[in-house]
């Protein structure tokens, strides 16, 4: 029974992704991404959602390719990486590079609830979660996404296993919107905790930059 449902959901999703091709083939291009039937491929694949989500994502690699190459930025992309993260929500490559397509369009409220989509569904990795400030950080244009991005590495930072850049990233997002308390606070927590001498020297050369007192700190 499993087998003969894997066989149904195989030939669905060939199905969907050879009508997709075909549509694209005979179209003139368009950047636009359009909407994937989702809804109806669910109820033919359910079960097997992690496949059609391959196959979407192979489409929308595809179409960001195409529009890379014709130097066009993807319109309306929202709506089909918004299906392709609701069929699989851990797929992490989906989030990566459709934040890459989102930032090159310049729709930034997409981006940010993309990644706030990718942090809610891992919330203990501390990679997604400083990648997302990486790319609000590479994409954003003033401080409320920067202030975003901040949230981001301050959560990457507070998780096991992060990089020392995890907390310099989120005390530069401080300094860059203006937040200078905060920024301080956090090089002197690098100067007074951090494991690495490195961290704990760039800590104590941004303070003196600033005129800051090392608060006892030293930078060994």
């Amino acid at each position: 029974m499993r087998g003969g449902a894997l066989l149904v959901a195989v030939g669905a999703w060939a199905l969907a992704i050879g009508l997709l091709r075909w549509q694209d083939a005979r179209t003139p291009f368009d950047a636009r991404l359009g909407t994937p039937p989702t809804r109806v491929l669910l109820g033919v694949a359910s079960g097997f959602e992690n496949l059609l989500a391959d196959g979407l994502y192979l489409q929308f690699v595809q179409h960001f390719g195409r529009c890379l190459a014709q130097r066009r930025a993807i319109d309306e992309a929202w709506p089909w990486l918004e299906h392709l993260t609701r069929l699989d929500p851990g797929f992490e490559g989906a989030y990566a590079l459709g934040s890459m397509a989102l930032g090159d369009a310049g729709d930034m409220p997409a981006l940010e609830r993309l990644w706030d989509r990718a942090t809610a569904h891992r919330p203990r990795s501390w990679g997604v979660a400083y990648e997302a400030g990486m790319h609000l950080f590479l994409f954003g244009s003033g401080p409320a996404q920067y202030r975003r991005a901040a949230r981001h590495f301050h959560q990457a930072a507070s998780l096991p296993g992060a990089p020392r850049q995890a907390h310099e990233m989120e005390a530069r997002m401080y300094q860059v919107t203006g937040q200078r308390e905060l920024a301080i606070a956090l090089w002197r927590q690098t100067l007074r905790s951090s494991p690495s001498a490195e961290a704990r020297q760039v800590a104590a050369r941004t303070l003196r930059e600033w005129g800051v007192p090392l608060d006892g700190g030293t930078s060994r």
